[in-house]
C-alpha cells in the first residue's frame, strides 16, 4: 500500500457486480474500502484526481494482507467484474506484498471524519 497510515472505513458491498460497476465508474474518497466475501478492497489513490487504485486485502491472523494491487478506474465495469471474481475465487491469496494492521480498518462509525473525507 502507498499509504502507511491510511485508515479506510469500509462499506460491505451487495455483490461482486456492485462492486465492479462502483469501483470502475465513481471516484471514491481515499479513505473509502470495500468488503466481499472476506476480502477488502481499500482505495490506495494518491489523490481524488488520480486514478482509483485499490490495495486487495485479505485477513491473515491479526492482520490483513495485500494480495494484489488493482486500478479500477482504467477497466471497463466487464473486465473489473472478471477480475473481483478471481480475486473471490482465490486466485490471488498466495501473493503478500503489504501488511496492514487490524487499526487501520474501521467502520463507518469508528471512522468518521478525516481529512480525505472533506
Amino acid at each position: 500500500m502507498w499509504h502507511s497510515a491510511r485508515t479506510w472505513q469500509i462499506f460491505a458491498a451487495a455483490d461482486a457486480e456492485w462492486l465492479a460497476e462502483a469501483l470502475t465508474q465513481s471516484t471514491w474518497c481515499g479513505c473509502n474500502g470495500f468488503a466481499l466475501d472476506g476480502y477488502l478492497f481499500a482505495n490506495d489513490a494518491t489523490s481524488a484526481d488520480g486514478a482509483q487504485e485499490y490495495g486487495v486485502l485479505r485477513k491473515e491472523g491479526e492482520r490483513y494482507v495485500q494480495i494484489e494491487s488493482m486500478t479500477f478506474s482504467w477497466m471497463t465495469p466487464e473486465k473489473g467484474l472478471e477480475l473481483i471474481r478471481r480475486v473471490l475465487a482465490g486466485q490471488y491469496d498466495v501473493q503478500r506484498y503489504d501488511f496492514i494492521e487490524p487499526q487501520r480498518i474501521q467502520t463507518p462509525e469508528r471512522h468518521g471524519r478525516c481529512h480525505l473525507c472533506r
